[in-house]
């Protein structure tokens, strides 16, 4: 009976990671949707690290807040492409289950990973 709450505990963990990457992914994309020309995608990492704290900590720097296309940094100042094209934010987690049973079938962690697609307002 011990064994079948935790497994809900730990299932219940793991959603509730999932829903924190999954906002952390969509408010990255919400903030560089609407300001083209940042110089570079320090701003929707900042808003992505934020709203996913303190449940999971995603960062472009350590490579687990990707966007895709980044900003052209070849441009002085660097700016995104123009044209309502498509931007797309991947956040990804490991999650170690607390349960040895569930730990056992997983190999002790299990990847989430959350995507938001949006279209650029400019």
């Amino acid at each position: 009976m011990a064994l079948l709450f935790l497994g809900a505990v730990d299932l219940t963990r793991a959603f509730y990671y999932y829903i924190a990457l999954e906002n952390a992914s969509r408010e990255a994309a919400r903030v560089l949707i609407d300001f083209p020309y940042e110089y570079d995608d320090s701003v929707g990492c900042a808003a992505g690290n934020q709203e996913g704290l303190p449940w999971v900590n995603v960062s472009c720097a350590a490579g687990t807040l990707t966007i895709s296309p980044a900003a052209n940094t070849g441009l002085n100042p660097p700016r995104r492409v123009p044209g309502r094209k498509a931007l797309t934010v991947f956040a990804t987690a490991n999650f170690t289950p607390i349960t040895p049973l569930i730990q056992q079938f997983t190999g002790g962690t299990i990847t989430l990973r959350a995507q938001t697609t949006m279209l650029a307002w400019y």
